[in-house]
């Protein structure tokens, strides 16, 4: 990135620190541990900091490209990791359009291989076409489509939180990532006890990881009136409901509905070949789980992103979601200006921010909001031109 980038990147953050009071303080702040990511540097962690007074500090002093904050409490999170002594922590997810394997990402995303420069559409490929070099750099973009469906992903999440496991919807808070996806996270509840193993066990419940379809009665040993018997119904709590409301949806062709949900399920099982049924349930699982990034949930050590921050790589707010259905991801977390500002740009896909469809762009210099060259330049997709 040109020095040039790199100073209009830190005025616009700094402004944004300086100006606003945008960053939600966390509770039991003197408990957790915080990390930023200077620009041009390296990240700093195991920061504690005892109010507000010096989190803002903080942020106006190094304006940092991202700033972050433990989920866990610690007796003291200065210390090194073995030795801080952890108490407990949030639940924290993180959905990614990204891991949703969406059908869109053939037509946005890049790839560029370090070799001869070839710059392809879709899925990298494990060597490059033109000259077998292995070494390809990724641009994973994002659009309505995938964005939409991160936001149906979080929606599925909350209701299995708030319905399998009966947490409390005040202390459910929702954001949106800032980049490409969400973040939900739980706070003061039953469940902050959790360790590694248990939180591990939850992230497999609420994707359907491990789903036994003998647990919901399916046996070929058993004679059919026996495993009928055995089989979910409509209402019924956990997975076995959830299996029994996709079925009651779903229509094979060929097959017909007599309406009773056991002997829907009992029909197919037994006509359809076991790959056939296996692609049916693994259907359901993704129609009623929740894609969420296990890693993210496992791991009560990681340092999440501060509510109100801007991201690194777009320059968009991570803003909480009060209301996911209203929740417009290219326009309600645009925080930065949009004076003029001009770019050259290397190569862009089409994005829009604030009802503003901008590129696709290649080897050519505009003009722009400035949030919107924030965006590219943050995804190192251009460099300020001197004016």
């Amino acid at each position: 990135m040109s020095e040039e980038s790199l100073n209009v990147l830190k005025r616009a953050f700094r402004e944004y620190y300086f100006q606003r009071d945008a960053i939600e303080i966390p509770t039991r702040i003197e408990e957790r541990e915080f990390g930023y990511l200077p620009f041009g540097g390296f990240m700093t962690r195991h920061l504690k900091l005892k109010n507000k007074g010096e989190l803002t500090a903080l942020l106006v002093r190094e304006s940092p490209r991202g700033v972050y904050a433990s989920c866990s409490y610690y007796e003291d999170p200065s210390l090194p990791m073995t030795e801080k002594g952890w108490k407990s922590g949030d639940l924290a997810f993180d959905i990614d359009c990204d891991d949703l394997e969406m059908e869109c990402k053939k037509d946005h995303d890049r790839w560029t291989c370090k070799g001869c420069l070839l710059v392809g559409r879709g899925i990298r490929p494990a060597r490059c076409p033109s000259c077998a070099n292995t070494k390809i750099l990724t641009l994973n973009w994002s659009c309505k489509l995938c964005l939409d469906a991160s936001k149906d992903e979080i929606i599925k999440l909350k209701e299995i939180l708030l319905k399998d496991f009966g947490m409390t919807r005040g202390k459910i808070s929702t954001f949106f990532s800032g980049n490409k996806g969400y973040h939900l996270t739980v706070e003061n509840s039953e469940f902050d006890a959790l360790d590694q193993r248990g939180r591990g066990e939850l992230a497999n419940y609420i994707s359907g990881k491990g789903l036994d379809i003998a647990k919901l009665g399916l046996s070929k040993n058993a004679d059919y009136n026996n495993m009928v018997s055995r089989l979910p119904v409509l209402g019924e709590p956990g997975w076995r409901g959830k299996i029994a409301s996709f079925f009651d949806d779903y229509e094979f062709e060929g097959e017909r509905d007599d309406g009773d949900i056991k002997s829907k399920i009992a029909n197919y099982y037994g006509k359809l070949s076991p790959k056939k049924f296996g692609a049916i349930i693994d259907l359901a699982i993704r129609s009623r789980g929740a894609k969420i990034d296990s890693v993210v949930t496992i791991d009560i050590h990681r340092i999440f992103r501060l509510a109100g921050s801007l991201h690194e790589k777009t320059g968009l707010s991570k803003k909480r979601c009060d209301d996911l259905n209203s929740f417009d991801p290219t326009t309600d977390p645009v925080e930065i200006k949009d004076e003029p500002i001009k770019v050259r740009v290397s190569m862009s896909p089409p994005f829009t921010l604030r009802e503003r469809t901008y590129g696709p762009y290649k080897s050519e210099e505009v003009i722009l909001p400035l949030h919107a060259g924030v965006y590219l330049m943050g995804n190192n997709l251009a460099q300020a031109v001197n004016s």
